[in-house]
């Protein structure tokens, strides 16, 4: 019956050109952050996916990870949730085994058949690579080499299962990665867009500057993503923006200042407290869209992102039309008992809507009712009414059928519920809005207009 009703409005397809494309939003999730956020404690409604982090390869192949890392707990509950994870192979520190692993052929399926075998019996849904980073073309045709055997791998076994990587955002460690080649057996490549300024850089600089300034050399976000879509011809639905959730201090009298001693990497839990201390001051830069802290005597400075700057980013990967949002790491926003920049990105990627219930009002049916505004871009609102207290479907689908979005789906109390549709990331064209409650059905259409 669904599907009639869903058919039912082809007759008025603009145009049959666009094709749904959910946003990701990919969160990494290192072991050393398990107890500060146990599996309960996440926040799947803003995620897609969850990248375990981290085991390693040695040279003969074979699998190292940090002890007792593996947890049912944390699996069942992602794949409860209806997200996806997978297990993240190497990171800063751990890289050292893959040169001479993907060098041997041997070495490469012994290492494909211990990650296979890893994954079945732990219930991972793929891989992430995150070599940082090959010091050769060499070592980076050994890289292209494993990432094909390994799909060609999977396809034999389970094609469902994932291919991901992280990459650098500009030449200087990305040179020897052949992204040309691999790209087809990648489902998304993860650019880190963070750690342009640190102890290695004679200044004061910011962390994850969207845009650089014509006095710093250093990098940006947008540098690094035009050097990886238009240089490197990485596409960009394969690619996702990553944004830190931590930031730096220096020992510096401003920004662009020479800094001395040590820079110390915060994250933004320690950070977040110092905005309400009267010894720091906020600053934000128009230009590189990211704010930075400076104490009053002018001698530390911290550099981070917060909701206005994660907007930014947000805001720019839709714009850009890139795949979605990579999030280093789960659990460093824990503040106040919530995570507000992991809620900031999933409202802004459309991932959660808000829904206002009015349980008072009298009903005495079953009503679904006309969208507004309609057209819309690129939010609307629908309301519906329920008689009694029943279970709850309401369902956004493209004019083909296939579902785009659950906006309810739970037992609801006898009223009216308004719910906020954000279409951030859905091509222009009609949709259909459809309400479930047992034997009831009913559809409407809505026209979004970008």
């Amino acid at each position: 019956m669904l599907k009639k009703i869903i058919l039912s409005f082809s007759i008025f397809i603009i145009s049959n050109g666009f094709i749904y494309s959910q946003n990701f939003v990919v969160g990494y999730y290192p072991d050393w952050l398990k107890s500060a956020l146990p599996p309960q404690s996440i926040k799947f409604e803003n995620l897609t996916h969850i990248i375990h982090a981290f085991a390693w390869p040695q040279s003969n192949g074979e699998i190292q990870m940090y002890s007792g890392m593996l947890n049912p707990n944390l699996n069942n509950a992602v794949h409860n949730a209806g997200k996806k994870i997978l297990l993240a192979f190497g990171g800063w520190g751990n890289s050292s085994g893959f040169a001479a692993m993907v060098a041997d052929s041997i070495s490469r399926t012994n290492f494909i058949d211990n990650v296979l075998e890893l994954l079945q019996q732990n219930e991972y849904d793929g891989v992430d690579f995150d070599w940082e980073f090959p010091a050769n073309i060499t070592e980076g045709k050994g890289l292209t080499k494993l990432v094909s055997e390994m799909r060609q791998k999977f396809n034999q076994v389970d094609s469902s299962l994932l291919i991901t990587m992280a990459v650098s955002s500009g030449s200087y460690s990305g040179q020897n990665f052949e992204y040309e080649k691999m790209y087809p057996d990648i489902i998304f490549f993860s650019m880190m867009g963070y750690d342009f300024h640190g102890s290695w850089t004679g200044h004061a600089g910011h962390n994850a500057p969207l845009y650089q300034p014509s006095n710093c050399f250093d990098g940006c976000d947008d540098l690094g993503i035009k050097y990886l879509t238009i240089n490197r011809k990485i596409p960009k639905h394969k690619l996702l923006l990553g944004v830190p959730f931590y930031g730096k201090e220096f020992y510096a009298s401003g920004l662009y200042m020479p800094k001395t001693g040590t820079v110390t990497d915060l994250t933004y839990t320690d950070i977040a407290p110092r905005l309400s201390n009267t010894s720091w001051e906020y600053y934000w830069d128009s230009f590189s869209k990211v704010p930075y802290l400076q104490n009053t005597v002018k001698t530390r400075l911290v550099t981070f992102d917060d909701t206005v700057s994660i907007r930014y980013k947000c805001e720019y990967v839709v714009n850009n039309q890139l795949k979605g949002i990579m999030i280093w790491a789960l659990g460093q926003d824990i503040y106040a008992n919530s995570q507000p920049l992991l809620a900031t990105i999933g409202k802004e990627m459309g991932l959660v809507t808000s829904i206002s219930e009015f349980k008072d009002e009298v009903v005495s049916d079953y009503h679904l009712y006309n969208n507004f505004p309609n057209p819309f871009n690129p939010s609307t609102k629908i309301r519906f009414s329920i008689p009694q207290n029943s279970f709850i479907k309401l369902a956004v689908y493209d004019v083909f059928g296939q579902e785009v979005e659950v906006l309810i789906e739970k037992n609801m109390n006898t009223g009216s519920c308004e719910v906020i549709f954000n279409a951030f990331n859905l091509s222009s064209g009609f949709y259909i809005y459809t309400l479930i409650s047992g034997d009831y059905v009913e559809s409407k259409k809505m026209l979004l207009v970008k």
